[in-house]
């Protein structure tokens, strides 16, 4: 299993966030919703706090925006969906053929996203040529295998490599836990033990990771 980051650039809604509010926009999520016009973002933001009110109203009149779902964390801390119009780089990824998990999207200091996405080694030139066909400028800034110092156990990869390869965590799904226990011949509630700890090791580095940067 591989890890790939790369730069592309950022919806209009996220850049003007950037630009004009000094936000930090992280996508922790994607999903195509409708007729695949619209995709749903998962979002953690962060600003000034003085300026969230006056970020809600920018969003609500956006033209790109379809609508928003947010919650207040704290005085300049929101969570929530925010749904926009379909994104050339989301339709790459959300599209792709090829077996993925997308850790997040962040804006950095000129306002584009960095993109850190999990998958096989096979997806990794599928990807890259969805994004190219769709007309989405991008620059890789890493490949590389997951890094040693998250710590999965050889069975928790190997079972996280086939539930990926096999469309576990493909939208719409290509398997089910259920059909993926039976092809790897074991329990359903052991396959969901193994995902279970496997994703909360994957994220608990990555958080871990976040926090020490945002120190």
């Amino acid at each position: 299993m591989m890890q790939l980051r790369f730069q592309a650039g950022a919806d209009p809604w996220v850049r003007g966030l950037c630009a004009d509010f000094s936000a930090k926009v992280k996508i922790l999520g994607l999903k195509f919703i409708g007729k695949e016009e619209e995709v749903a973002h998962f979002v953690d933001i962060t600003m000034e706090a003085d300026k969230m009110g006056e970020l809600k109203k920018w969003l609500e009149t956006d033209a790109s925006v379809v609508s928003t779902e947010l919650t207040d964390l704290s005085r300049d801390h929101v969570l929530g969906v925010v749904v926009a119009r379909r994104c050339k780089a989301c339709a790459s990824i959300i599209g792709s053929s090829s077996a993925m998990f997308v850790s997040s999207a962040a804006t950095e200091r000129d306002c584009a996203l960095g993109y850190k996405i999990f998958l096989n080694n096979d997806g990794i030139p599928s990807l890259l040529n969805n994004l190219s066909r769709g007309g989405v400028e991008y620059r890789v800034t890493e490949i590389s295998p997951i890094s040693p110092d998250v710590p999965l156990t050889t069975r928790q990869l190997n079972v996280l490599k086939s539930a990926m390869e096999m469309g576990l965590y493909d939208f719409p799904r290509r398997i089910t836990q259920d059909e993926l226990a039976l092809k790897m011949g074991i329990k359903p509630s052991t396959l969901n033990e193994i995902l279970r700890r496997a994703e909360k090791n994957i994220l608990g580095n990555y958080l871990g990771m976040q926090m020490e940067i945002a120190r």
